[in-house]
């Protein structure tokens, strides 16, 4: 139980850091904010609750290992995609924009 505690834990860990970033260079949110943190949060957490599921079912490391390595950026790239912005195009466009509009010049 202790474990399976620790292991949720440390896989909300870089959600939660996604969320802060996000809230940090992503401000514009009006009130969208209010309600998206705790419906990322909520779906955050019902994915890696699956995932911790899933992996008690297997003996191997390698499949865990695979899980998990699959089930956390799935969480931090569900915490990007819900992240309202107000009156700026999407997060998931911007971040595109700052990403690959210097890499074609």
């Amino acid at each position: 139980m202790k474990k399976s505690v620790l292991c949720f834990c440390l896989a909300m860990v870089p959600s939660i850091a996604t969320i802060f970033l996000l809230i940090e260079f992503f401000p514009y949110t009006g009130l969208g904010r209010v309600v998206s943190i705790p419906a990322t949060l909520f779906v955050n957490a019902t994915i890696l609750l699956i995932s911790l599921l899933i992996t008690q079912k297997f003996k191997s490391r390698v499949y865990k290992s695979l899980i998990w390595i699959a089930a956390i950026p799935i969480s931090v790239l569900v915490a990007i995609a819900l992240h309202p912005q107000e009156y700026l195009p999407s997060v998931v466009t911007q971040l595109r924009e700052m990403i690959f509009t210097h890499t074609t010049e």
